[in-house]
């Protein structure tokens, strides 16, 4: 049985970076805009008369809001470190095995540092 290479030819990697660099700009663009939208709401609210039912119904879409935008804080983080491993040439590279993680799995989800168990 042949061995694994240690790591992804350098076109691959251009190619997963390319893929990465596209999601990470993806993934700015919609925090951005949910971060405007979140302080826009409260400059609404600030400058307004609300009553009870408008106000909970402000603070269960802002709690949303937060969860929405703590969510692609986390992804644009992953995203990054991707980035990074590609520059240290370590990227596709299973942190449990050490073996390279399938390209469809990289290509399905690019910040993935685990490859999925076969049997």
């Amino acid at each position: 049985m042949a061995k694994n290479p240690i790591q992804y030819s350098t076109e691959k990697l251009e190619k997963f970076k390319t893929i990465i660099e596209d999601e990470l700009k993806t993934t700015n663009e919609e925090l951005a805009r949910f971060q405007k939208d979140r302080d826009d709401q409260k400059e609404r609210l600030a400058h307004t008369n609300v009553d009870f039912n408008q106000s909970s119904k402000h603070f269960q879409q802002q709690a949303k809001n937060k969860q929405l935008i703590s969510r692609l804080q986390r992804k644009s983080r992953e995203l990054k470190a991707a980035l990074t491993r590609i520059e240290n040439k370590t990227y596709g590279i299973c942190d449990r095995t050490g073996e390279l993680i399938r390209e469809e799995r990289l290509m399905a989800r690019p910040i993935s540092r685990f490859d999925i168990l076969r049997k």
